[in-house]
């Protein structure tokens, strides 16, 4: 913990340290930011890739039941279409859980980085009190002196005046 110092403004001598921790929380905001920004892309990704296998699967589906059956090929070239669409999505699924498992680790980054400047801004608060309370004391003190020399200063004109009155009558009783 830094020590305070004496001076008429308090001067926080990690403040370039406080800057460095408060530019590495942005840096690192960005970057969680940017990590939950790709995994609502990805999560958009496979969305949309279930949107169009229920589509075909809708187009399949219609083309079996009309009057008039497709050829085998063709039923073959869509099973085959549907399986890839399958191993997509699967993959995409993956792509999703990756992208969340970067954001979860810049998360848990974000928030070190957090309490790393937090822990310099407590010292920072603590110092400035600490300061504070020096900064009364040598004022306390200061106007302690003051009121000691202005007493020791009444007191020498009280004395002197206390000489002068008693001169003064014995001047009188001379006379």
């Amino acid at each position: 913990m830094a020590k305070p110092k004496k001076g008429k403004r308090f001067v926080y001598s990690l403040k370039t340290l406080l800057n460095v921790r408060n530019i590495r929380e942005k840096q690192q905001q960005e970057k969680f930011n940017a990590a939950e920004k790709k995994v609502l892309e990805e999560k958009m990704k496979e969305a949309q890739m279930k949107k169009e296998q229920e589509a075909h699967l809708l187009y399949v589906n219609e083309m079996l039941s009309s009057k008039e059956l497709p050829s085998v090929t063709t039923i073959e070239m869509h099973q085959e279409h549907v399986k890839r669409m399958e191993e997509k999505i699967q993959e995409q699924k993956e792509v999703v859980r990756e992208s969340e498992e970067q954001r979860d680790l810049e998360q848990q980054e974000l928030i070190k980085k957090v309490q790393e400047k937090k822990i310099i801004e407590k010292d920072r608060e603590k110092t400035r009190h600490k300061w504070k309370k020096l900064m009364d004391k040598l004022d306390s003190e200061f106007l302690d002196e003051l009121a000691s020399i202005k007493f020791a200063s009444n007191m020498i004109k009280s004395s002197d005046t206390t000489e002068e009155i008693s001169k003064n009558k014995l001047d009188e009783q001379e006379f």
